[in-house]
Order: structure tokens, then sequence, then C-alpha cells
């Protein structure tokens, strides 16, 4: 309705205003192109010049029509720089909703800022931005910037429709090629649009026109996956000074360890001696490659060095020896560099840190933003997050888990792929012991076991502030109203990896009171179930992309002078979707305790978009039967 609103709003204005641009003037946009956008793509132009082997221009013009708040992240009128690549130009023009020019913001006068954070020692990546606050919708901003920089490994892609709810107008990609240095590109997802190219060995050209915003539907998968776009790179490049020749994976995980990562092993002889004392009585080499973790963690911290060729190339691992910090690419090379003081092979690993992202498979570039560390050990692949100073052993938790990476080898790269933690394995255990009072309130002891992804998630909160650590719970079990603490306490087992809280709490209510009566809830912990919205209209496929199991016992021991009157039926669903089994049992002296099990599974998966409803349906049913009640009757 807020879209045929401002629709009827353009066309009225057209007649009320005698001056406006055709070019960028709302109403002129098609009515088409308005349905589930919050921003619509006027123009996108993009032309990337290899001049040299050495030396790249890109120039990008990016017009946008901001609808709604929601699409001002869709403006992006920003450009990043370091010593090796300059923006030598960058201006914007604001436009009213009929198309006329408001403000011209000049170089002058953009938002320059370093791109340091707190755990960087030095860097020289800084970001130069329009700050430009919205005060009418719909507005246009118009982006032109032109930058030279003397890194050819990376040439952008083309993604016409780069986010959600965005549609576009026209966008146009194209490389202009002179020197004819030999590349590579690959089509995806282009079939149905509206399409001009023109590709030689001098070049490529794309235009697009007209192409729908795709709604943001809740559980989507990764909008890359489906979308238009074109992936290029060349096949010899530079780096920073640092040139080389890569057709594939192999040969650009060989051009990785020759130029970036050979020869930077070395240790002075005195941390060899004292890691051999270290390891002297180990039975096997996961024993000592979990010394040498241990050591690292001890003996090191994380700091972030971007700066030129630092930024890719690892600090050597005698100066992380002597200085004690290093990012992930000094503290995975030095790990790696004392496990081969002690004759354990170990390899060099890139990945995409934070939410699944793959490294791609089938299409060989300088891709990731972290590194981590792969040990083939004869048991088993061990993985090693070397930044932390917390993770056990073994444990990379869902910040680079189940997904593609590339190892690194003297031989050349591989496309491997990190440790998946199964539905099973991400298990929260909880054991709960509550002692109900005649009024509906009680006290709990809890004690509630965290492992695979859980534990990541949960195990650094024992090094929070107790009023930071009431605030979680709290949050976190608002069903429990004015919820206070005895005792907070955790467990960190990195042996087995399994972190454990223990906590007594109190709390005013729990039961409802009914004349003689209460209604107590048996699910005492609730698994958070998030409410989705319908939509019997649904294009995209359903991803869940982790799964989880919720495993609880309740013991509920009633207030004196109360008897148990009923209790829920036994409850059993089970589907592709997961599980969820309820029992409810009475015990102990008198029949004066309830015991509740509970098992809840959710299972991770990719389905087809005419699922959506039966899952949606499934989750409701997980919602109402956690709110299942006992009714307790005073004698």
């Amino acid at each position: 309705m807020r879209k045929i609103s401002l629709a009827l709003f353009l066309f009225f204005q057209i007649g009320l205003s005698p001056i406006f641009s055709q070019d960028y003037a709302a109403f002129s946009i098609d009515p088409n192109l308005l349905s589930n956008a919050n921003a619509v793509l006027r123009n996108q132009s993009v032309e990337i010049s290899i001049l040299a082997l050495d030396k790249m221009r890109v120039k990008t013009k990016r017009v946008v029509t901001v609808l709604n708040e929601h699409g001002e992240q869709h403006v992006q009128a920003y450009d990043f720089y370091d010593e090796n690549s300059k923006i030598k130009s960058q201006e914007a023009i604001v436009y009213n909703s009929i198309g006329e020019e408001i403000e011209k913001i000049k170089e002058r006068d953009f938002n320059d800022r370093s791109l340091v954070g707190s755990n960087t020692l030095y860097s020289d990546n800084r970001l130069s931005f329009l700050n430009y606050t919205i005060k009418d919708y719909p507005i246009t901003i118009a982006y032109e910037s032109e930058v030279e920089t003397n890194s050819t490994i990376f040439i952008q892609p083309w993604k016409p429709l780069g986010n959600y709810n965005l549609s576009v107008e026209q966008s146009s990609y194209k490389l202009v090629n002179p020197k004819a240095i030999p590349f590579r590109f690959e089509e995806r997802n282009l079939e149905g649009l509206e399409l001009d190219k023109n590709n030689t060995t001098s070049g490529l050209y794309y235009k697009a026109n007209n192409i729908s915003a795709v709604e943001n539907e809740v559980l989507s998968p990764d909008i890359s996956t489906y979308t238009p776009q074109v992936l290029v790179a060349l096949n010899e490049f530079a780096l920073v000074g640092v040139e080389g020749k890569a057709s594939n994976w192999k040969e650009l995980g060989k051009w990785q360890y020759d130029y970036l990562l050979k020869e930077k092993t070395e240790l002075p002889q005195e941390t060899i001696l004292k890691l051999n004392k270290l390891t002297a009585n180990a039975e096997s080499d996961r024993e000592k490659a979990e010394i040498v973790y241990h050591y690292v963690q001890e003996n090191t911290r994380y700091i972030s060095v971007q700066l030129g060729i630092g930024g890719w190339e690892p600090m050597p691992a005698k100066d992380v020896d002597a200085l004690g910090y290093g990012d992930c690419k000094a503290l995975t090379n030095y790990t790696k560099a004392l496990l081969d003081s002690q004759n354990i092979p170990s390899y060099y690993t890139v990945v995409y840190g934070g939410d699944k992202t793959n490294i791609d498979p089938e299409f060989a570039s300088m891709q990731g933003n972290h590194v981590i560390l792969n040990l083939p050990l004869a048991e088993e692949d061990v993985w090693l997050e070397c930044t932390s100073q917390s993770n056990p052993f073994n444990y990379l938790g869902d910040f680079t888990d189940d997904r593609k990476v590339l190892k690194i080898t003297p031989e050349g790269g591989e496309i491997i792929s990190t440790p998946n933690y199964s539905t099973a394995a991400n298990l929260r255990e909880s054991n709960v012991e509550i002692q109900l009072d005649e009024s509906g309130g009680f006290s709990a002891k809890i004690t509630r076991k965290n492992s695979g992804v859980p534990y990541g998630n949960i195990y650094s909160i024992r090094n929070q502030k107790e009023d930071h650590q009431k605030i979680y719970y709290r949050e976190n079990w608002g069903h429990l109203k004015e919820l206070k603490f005895d005792k907070i306490a955790f467990e960190n087992n990195r042996d087995s990896i399994v972190f454990t809280e223990k906590l007594e709490v109190k709390g005013a209510k729990l039961a409802s009171k009914a004349g003689n009566r209460l209604l107590l809830p048996v699910n005492f912990l609730r698994s958070k179930i998030f409410n989705l919205p319908r939509n019997e209209s649904r294009k995209l496929p359903l991803v869940i992309e982790r799964g989880e199991t919720y495993k609880d016992h309740f013991q509920f021991k009633l207030p004196v002078g109360y008897k148990i009157e009923s209790i829920p039926e036994p409850i059993h669903i089970e589907n592709d979707f997961g599980k969820l089994i309820l029992k409810t049992s009475i015990s102990g002296p008198n029949d004066t305790e309830l015991q509740v099990e509970r098992l809840l599974v959710l299972n991770e998966g990719n389905w087809e978009n005419s699922s959506y409803t039966a899952y949606r349906e499934f989750m409701n049913q997980i919602k109402s039967y956690t709110n299942q009640k006992a009714v307790l009757v005073s004698n």
C-alpha cells in the first residue's frame, strides 16, 4: 500500500512541478520496478581498465533512488584506498523526487576515516564516504568516482542485483584490456535477463535493463547463489608489486606459497629447544600438536597488521616469536613453524570467516578474509584457530565451520571443507530442580551443558562482569519473571569442549494461581522459537544453515499441601524439519514431584519454497506445545 501511495503522490507532482529532470525523476520509474523495492538502481556503470600488469583504473557511476529508510543502505557512495590505491576523483549529486538537483558534494566534502580497529597495530586502509542525511523520500543520489591501484589480482565482478529489495533500471560493466593480458571470466545466472554483451580478448562488455527486486524472505539462501553475476580474473597479475601467473586453484595456491609464505617459518634455536622439552613426553603427534597450540595461546596475542603486502603476506615466524603478537596470517604461520619443528605437517588455509561463505571452488581468484591451520593427522584432520587465546584445541565454532576453504601446500592450492557441527553435536542439555511455592513462585538449581556451536556462543560469558551475566539470562529467560540470582558459576572443560552453566535462581511468578489451583508451565527453560510470517506465495528456497538439539530434564517439587491434578499428554512430533518429544510423569514421596523430559531437534537443510508453509506450521506447533501446563490443586 505504501508503494501505491508513493506512485500516486509522484503522479500528481508531475502536474504541480513545471521544472524537473526526466533522467532521475522518481515518477519515471517503471511501476514493475517498485514492487518489493526499497531502492531502485537507476544507473550503474563500472569501467575497469587494465593499463599494465601492475596498474588498474576503475571508474564507477552509481545512481540510486531511495524510496524509504530501508533503502538508504543501497546508496553505497564510498571507496576504499591505501598506499597502493588512490582515489583520483569523487563526486555526488543529490536530486529531489522530481529530479531537480538540490546539492552537489565535491571530493573535499566527503568524510574520510581510518579502518584501524581496536585490535589493529597499524594499517593504511582508509575509507572515503558520503555522509548525507536524507530528510525526505523518495530521493536520488548519484555517485561517481575514479580509483587507481597497482594490484590487479582483484577484479571487481559484475553483480547488477547485489542486494535484496533493490531493483535495477540499468547496469553496465566494461573491462578494457588494451594489452590483451590473458584473463578468465565466468557467467552465472544470466538467463532471462534483458542483456547486451560483447566479449573479446581485449575486454568484456555487459549491460542489463529492468531487473525486478527480490524480496528478502525469511530463511532465504545467500542472494549471490542465484542472482546474475560475471566473475573475472587475470591469468597474469600483480599484488602490491609482486607479480604472478595462475589460471586455477592449484596454480594460485602454488603462487601464494612461493611468493607469500615460503621461507617464513624459520625459528630461533632456543624456541625449538624449549618446545622439544615441552613435547618430550608426548605419546602422539596429536598430543604434541595440542602442546604447541597451548604454547601459542599462552605466548602470543592477536593484533591485526594491514599494511601493503602485509595485508596478504604473513610476518616471519621469528618476528612473531620475538614480538609476541601477530595477525591471523602471522599467528597461523607461526603455529605452522612450531609444528614443523616437531615434524608435524600442517597447512596454511584461507577461509571466509563469519557467515557461512565458501571459497568459490569453480573460479580461482584471490578470495578469503581469514586464515586457519589444517593438520592432517593420522587419526583425523585437526583444525586450529590460531588467533584465539581461549579456543579449545581442534575447535572452530561457527566462525569458520562447514565451508569450502583453500589449503595451500608446496605443490599448490586445494579446495577442501572445514568440519560441520552436526545437529546432534550442537547440543544444549539442561537438568533443573525447581521448588515451587504456594504463590506460584519458585527457586531453581540449573545445570546446563553446551557443546558444538553453542559452546563457542556461550563460553566467553565467564569473562563478563556479573551484571552483564545477569542481563544475559534475564533477556534469554524473559518468561521467568522478577528473576534473582543466588549463584552464577561456570565450568569450562576444554578437553571435552563442553561449557557448563550452574545457576541458582529465584522468581516471583512461574505458575499462575486460579482459586485453589496452580497452572504450571512444564517447559521451565524455553528454546528460542521465532515467529515466522505467513507467505503463501514464497519464491525462494528455505535454508536452515545450522541444526541444533535441546535436551531437558525438569524436576518440579510441589508446594506443601498441593497434589497433581492433571499433566499434559505425551507429545511426539517428527518430520524432515526435526522433532519434539515431551513426556511428563509423577514421582516422589506421595506423588509430590513432577518429572518432565523434553527433546527438541531442529534440523539443518535446504528445502523447496513450497516447504515453507509446512515448516512454519511445525514451528508454530512447537511454540504452542511450549505453553503446555500441568494443574496442581491444594488439598
